[in-house]
């Protein structure tokens, strides 16, 4: 049987009374004892176990008389599906098939997941990587960027003297040789312009700076300059235009640059003997003349460009890979840069060439034609170029010739770090100033308080203190704060440059430069404060109240005059007292009021003084004993002769002029 639930029937043989029949079994293997159950003849289990039973039972008749041998079956249990060996073996299959899933589903996440975390270590790797080669780029930018600010000092200190002693009687043995020196210097210059240029184009600082000259003259004056060149390789080198003048706006700096390389590679890549052309043509527009494109085409006799090299020339750090020395040299980013310059102009280059037979760069440029200032009956050939003529050609006022002395000598303090070109400057300037100098900005500062010098001279780039927060502490003491400054720079940015002119700086000049631009600048300077010291001695006066306060110096001498106003009687009054009163040192209250006024403290106190008894000698009944007193003079004869000294008259006839003037006006109104 398969069953749980089984049944017994048992039925005795003793059929004269079935009725009495007896019965008792036993289930062996289930049951310990036998079972007497009467005349029941079922028996019933339930819930047996899978297995064999052995069923045994026995009987008696009505008499009582049991059959003890009985009779026995055996009963096989079967158990249910779910407990046989198939289904534990199902069960065991499915159980481990589950552990199995589920292991591999875990292993399989964490695959993911180490494959996701390997994902993001390598991006991440990946991210730090593409930053530290971002870092080293802009590190050698910067240390690249910093090198080519440092070679421009140098690059002055080569120009300035050559230029110096090309303006001086010729000699024709040297003459040759300073002007390869002077163009070697500039060519040198042009390729720290390009360093710079080539990190503003990595960082798109790169701007266009345009201003208004004359283009056609401008571009005569670059051709003019590679004139020697062209003599000592002799290669025949013609500039020819359709048009003889276009006075137009344009940035001057990247003109040249675009013109200077593209020619440089003509020079370089022409073999002696042969020919360069620079041709200049315009074409108008039809619906607006004042537009023009201008077409600069240089052409040469060179080696040529072969046809798979003609767009990468232009492309960065490009360098030809044949065996000729000659193709190896430069740095590679010059046409990079050019392209870059022409498309900022909003014009376009173009490039033909043919191995061995020569190249021909065209170099195409949108213009708005502007009407040409007269200047002398001339156009000048840039604003840039005007100014630097007007600049040089200033007449020194009587304070700006070269003194006798040096005590009558305009002082400048020079700030410098870089010793060579400190005394480049100092040996330039000090026919016609008075020179002091200093290493750094902390230096500066303090020279600068002890000498207040008229002018001041600093480099930007200096260790301690650099030159923008040397002016910035100057601007902000008012012991020094009328003090002009001019900023020597490398830095040619016009960031850089608005950055020290924010700070109070007069005015600034990129190395390299020309001395006498400097020169001229210098005297600009020390004339305009004259102009300004004169102003303000004149408009001192003692009945001027209503004058607005605006400048440090007027809100200075403002206090000064009020102080003076309330101590007017004082016979007393000394210097010490009023540099307490201000706030000042008595050496910086010296060298302020000398400055400003042009006058010593005591002069300006004593001209005060004088002023107002001038006005109480003209408009009161006091007699002069008594004026003398009340404008705080010690006795009315020390007052009798400070006065003939101010006005050229003594009181008493100063009195009388004024009474004459009156009666002759009262004369003419009767």
């Amino acid at each position: 049987t398969s069953g749980i639930f089984e049944t017994v029937l048992v039925v005795g043989v003793n059929y004269t009374s079935p009725g009495q029949n007896q019965y008792a079994y036993k289930l062996e293997g289930f049951d310990k004892d036998w079972n007497y159950v009467g005349n029941t003849n079922t028996v019933s289990y339930t819930n047996l176990d899978p297995g064999e039973y052995t069923f045994h039972v026995k009987a008696s008749n009505n008499d009582g008389v049991w059959n003890d041998e009985g009779t026995s079956i055996k009963i096989i249990v079967r158990p249910p599906f779910w407990r046989t060996y198939y289904a534990y073996i199902l069960y065991s299959l499915l159980i481990t098939g589950a552990v199995l899933y589920f292991r591999y589903r875990s292993i399989e996440k964490l695959k993911r997941e180490f494959a996701l975390e390997q994902i993001k270590n390598q991006a991440e790797l990946q991210r730090k990587e593409a930053e530290r080669v971002h870092e080293l780029d802009l590190l050698k930018l910067k240390f690249l960027t910093n090198l080519s600010h440092e070679f421009r000092t140098p690059i002055s200190l080569i120009l300035g003297p050559t230029e110096t002693l090309l303006s001086q009687p010729k000699n024709k043995d040297s003459f040759g040789q300073l002007q390869m020196i002077k163009r070697n210097a500039k060519r040198l210059l042009n390729l720290v312009n390009q360093l710079l240029d080539f990190r503003k184009m990595e960082e798109h600082e790169l701007k266009l700076q345009a201003t208004e000259g004359e283009l056609v003259s401008f571009v005569k004056d670059v051709c003019d300059s590679f004139k020697d060149l062209s003599e000592r390789k002799k290669i025949d080198f013609v500039f020819r235009s359709t048009i003889d003048q276009l006075y137009t706006s344009f940035d001057h700096d990247k003109i040249e640059r675009i013109l200077f390389n593209v020619l440089s590679n003509a020079f370089k890549f022409t073999v002696e003997g042969g020919k360069i052309n620079l041709e200049l043509e315009t074409t108008e527009n039809a619906s607006d003349p004042s537009n023009v494109w201008v077409s600069m085409k240089v052409t040469d006799t060179g080696i040529g460009i072969p046809e798979d090299k003609k767009e990468k020339i232009f492309e960065r750090f490009f360098q030809n890979s044949t065996s000729a020395s000659i193709l190896n040299q430069g740095s590679g980013i010059g046409l990079s840069i050019t392209k870059e310059f022409v498309k900022m102009h909003g014009g376009t280059i173009e490039v033909q060439s043919e191995v061995e037979k020569g190249t021909t760069f065209k170099i195409n440029l949108p213009f708005t034609s502007l009407p040409a200032p007269k200047i002398n009956g001339k156009v000048p050939a840039s604003k840039e170029m005007d100014e630097g003529i007007e600049l040089t050609n200033i007449e020194e006022t009587d304070g700006l010739k070269p003194a006798t002395s040096t005590t009558e000598m305009p002082s400048i303090l020079l700030v410098e770090d870089n010793e060579d070109f400190r005394f480049y400057l100092k040996d330039n300037l000090r026919l016609h100033y008075k020179i002091f100098e200093a290493s750094d900005g902390k230096e500066g500062w303090q020279k600068a308080l002890a000498h207040h010098p008229q002018l001041i001279v600093s480099d930007i780039s200096m260790p301690n203190m650099d030159g923008i927060e040397l002016t910035k502490k100057i601007k902000a003491d008012k012991r020094t704060s009328h003090i002009p400054i001019l900023l020597l720079t490398a830095l040619t940015g016009e960031e850089d440059q608005l950055k020290g002119l924010d700070t109070g700086a007069n005015d600034y000049i990129t190395k390299p430069f020309n001395f006498e631009v400097l020169n001229a600048k210098i005297r600009n300077l020390l004339l305009l404060n004259s102009t300004l010291k004169n102003a303000y001695s004149k408009q001192i006066k003692v009945l001027t109240p209503e004058v607005k306060i605006e400048s440090d110096d007027e809100k200075l001498l403002n206090t000064i005059m009020l102080y003076l106003e309330e101590n007017l009687t004082n016979p007393e009054l000394s210097v010490e007292e009023l540099s307490k009163h201000v706030g000042m040192s008595r050496s910086s209250l010296y060298n302020k009021i000398l400055d400003i006024t042009g006058q010593t403290p005591v002069e300006f106190i004593r001209s005060y003084k004088l002023d107002k008894a001038a006005v109480l000698l003209e408009k009161s009944d006091m007699n002069i004993a008594q004026i003398a007193y009340s404008v705080g003079f010690s006795t009315p004869n020390y007052f009798a002769k400070s006065f003939k000294v101010k006005f050229n008259m003594l009181p008493s006839e100063y009195v009388n002029k004024m009474r004459k003037g009156e009666n002759n006006k009262s004369a003419e109104v009767s």
